[in-house]
């Protein structure tokens, strides 16, 4: 295979992932172009590279599509927006992010909603219920488990970047 074949595999390895985890195919596509190409790229750029690596692509690389996607990266702290409306923005990888740790972050953020909201409904009961008590202390307990090792995972992924 040539190295343009398998640049493309990585980038629709990655893509599959994110599909995997319930987010458009084409948000790891973005993560792999950075990855491979970096510098930073405007939300043309990305359009026209990734129309030239996957032309017969089933989603649409146009630049709305790509400033969506944009934004769910941005959101999980894998790109960096620079610039302004009036300059334009140009966007990179953030040297911390990968897949996995910005997965990892984005469900200790949904986590610590799910927590809020159910001590708000705890807080909104006036009687008794020691059935519904006991159910949100179990999700709240979980789920403050679950955070807890994310935190060590990503942890763990930090050092073990620090020691390559």
């Amino acid at each position: 295979m040539t190295s343009n074949e398998l640049r493309k595999e990585f980038m629709m390895i990655i893509g599959e992932t994110y599909d995997h985890y319930g987010y458009p195919e084409y948000c790891g596509w973005i993560e792999g172009l950075l990855l491979l190409e970096r510098k930073e790229w405007s939300q043309r750029g990305i359009s026209q590279r990734l129309g030239e690596i996957f032309p017969e692509s089933k989603y649409p690389t146009s630049v709305p599509s790509i400033n969506r996607v944009l934004k769910i990266l941005e959101n999980y702290g894998v790109v960096e927006r620079t610039g302004s409306r009036k300059t334009g923005y140009r966007y990179s990888l953030l040297n911390s992010s990968n897949l996995v740790s910005s997965m990892l972050l984005q469900l200790q953020i949904v986590n610590e909603e799910f927590i809020r909201r159910l001590k708000d409904l705890e807080s909104k009961k006036k009687k008794k219920d020691a059935n519904l008590s006991s159910a949100i202390s179990y999700q709240i307990d979980m789920a403050k488990a679950w955070n807890n090792a994310i935190e060590k995972l990503v942890r763990i992924g930090e050092e073990g970047m620090d020691n390559e």
